[in-house]
């Protein structure tokens, strides 16, 4: 009887204390946030880091994107203009697209591009710009991005 206890209370204590692991979040609502820059880097060259003194390129201190709505965005620019548009994922979740932005960034027809790295998460998101900005010297520009 005291073996049969002593089973039980170790069943018991095992399936309790497993506890049920939470379902993996998607990437859409992984990156749902307000997204800031820790690095910029355009052309391959680090122009901004979040604390730097003597960023070459100050300015990205004022961008952001806010994802935190499910379609809108909210796009603040290097030069502190703001653009509010749409936004989502491909279907592979390698590419997010901003689009229909208001007003529409220089040389943009209101749609900008990025490619999205495989290990975004809900702290760090990276993003190669698919088209030039004309904001930063028509650069390739690439954010990491955090929360």
């Amino acid at each position: 009887m005291k073996t049969y206890i002593i089973l039980l209370s170790i069943l018991v204590v095992s399936l309790y204390g497993c506890g049920t692991k939470e379902p993996e979040k998607s990437l859409s609502e992984r990156i749902r946030q307000v997204w800031t820059v820790n690095i910029a880097k355009e052309n391959s060259t680090t122009v901004y880091t979040k604390g730097g003194t003597g960023n070459p390129k100050p300015g990205y201190s004022q961008f952001k994107l806010d994802l935190t709505q499910e379609q809108t965005v909210r796009l603040t620019e290097v030069d502190n203009n703001t653009f509010v548009g749409t936004w989502a994922l491909s279907a592979d979740n390698t590419k997010l697209t901003l689009s229909g932005l208001t007003p529409q960034p220089s040389g943009s027809n209101g749609t900008i591009e990025y490619t999205v790295d495989s290990d975004a998460s809900e702290t760090v998101l990276n993003l190669n710009r698919l088209s030039q900005n004309l904001k930063t010297g028509s650069a390739t520009t690439r954010y990491e991005l955090i929360k």
